[in-house]
């Protein structure tokens, strides 16, 4: 079998402290030449330009392409602008603020050979990283080959680390580009891999995984900064819900993931209510509107957004 066309994407944004060390480890990978990307996602920190450094000073097997500077499209925009400039059949996820080990890319790859390259998502587990690069115990995702289509799905969605993954070009053609405020992939990846090919995971750590990105919980100061973020959060929640009822829609599946989605999107639309404090009424209306989700979370909802600052004080107690 022909060795595949792989693409390693080096995905950064506001890392320019960070990302020589993830664009090493990208040069350093193993086995044959493979196209690794640089890209940076609208920076105003110097990082697309210093990935052009890096790239100039490369000597060796690989061939090493710069994406050209842009404004920020966020994470799924991201995604889908190095679906347009890479030119790998396989592609594999190295965020900036990570570090993959040498062999990484060559066992994802072993791996997907060895099994008929039929696979859409090729995972592996990761090494927690602290911020100043510590290394700690290992990140465990799920064997995807546990996950044989559709019904698998349904009964539980897998673990899985987006930084982990590799994922095929075929997979995002049949689906088309991602939300561009799609912030979280993982879940994403891991439908439409499933729905299609199936899944793999290689029983090695082989990413250095950095704590925190967009999913961290930021220490908020102030009632506004705790409001931006909740509002930011759900902003993520939405996306994903609504990116998965998309794909479901290609496979003739939208009622059943519109119904699986529900209850988070019942969430969403409480939340956001209660996030704007409207007059007492429409509160109350909204909390009954919010049914089936469970009553004593509805109501601890409710008085957490009607004494915001109470609700601060609390969350600064628990750090």
């Amino acid at each position: 079998m022909a060795t595949p066309a792989v693409s390693l994407l080096v995905l950064a944004h506001r890392q320019r402290h960070l990302l020589d060390q993830a664009v090493q480890a990208a040069f350093a990978q193993e086995g044959g030449p493979i196209e690794v990307v640089l890209s940076d996602d609208g920076s105003e920190d110097g990082s697309h330009a210093r990935l052009l450094e890096l790239a100039a000073q490369y000597r060796g097997p690989h061939a090493v392409r710069v994406r050209p500077a842009g404004p920020r499209l966020g994470i799924g925009g991201h995604y889908n602008a190095l679906m347009a400039f890479a030119s790998g059949e396989l592609l594999v996820t190295a965020a900036a603020d990570d570090v993959s080990r040498p062999d990484r890319v060559r066992r994802l790859v072993e791996a997907w050979q060895a099994d008929g390259r039929r696979a859409d998502l090729v995972a592996s587990h990761l090494v927690d990283m602290d911020a100043q690069g510590g290394l700690h115990g290992v990140i465990r995702v799920d064997d995807l080959s546990r996950w044989r289509g559709e019904r698998d799905w349904w009964r539980q969605r897998p673990h899985v680390v987006g930084a982990g993954h590799a994922f095929t070009r075929r997979m995002m053609e049949r689906f088309g580009p991602l939300r561009a405020d799609l912030a979280y992939e993982d879940q994403a990846m891991a439908f439409r891999a499933l729905m299609m090919g199936g899944g793999l995971t290689v029983d090695a750590p082989l990413v250095h995984y950095r704590r925190g990105g967009v999913s961290g919980r930021p220490a908020v100061d102030s009632v506004e900064a705790m409001t931006a973020w909740t509002r930011g959060r759900l902003d993520r929640w939405r996306a994903e819900a609504l990116q998965l009822i998309a794909d479901a829609e290609r496979l003739g599946l939208g009622d059943r993931m519109r119904a699986a989605m529900d209850p988070a999107l019942r969430r969403d639309r409480y939340l956001r209510v209660l996030l704007d404090r409207p007059p007492w009424p429409v509160r109350w209306q909204a909390l009954r509107e919010a049914s089936p989700l469970p009553l004593g979370w509805r109501l601890r909802k409710l008085l957490a957004e009607a004494a915001p600052s109470l609700a601060l004080r609390l969350k600064r107690r628990r750090r």
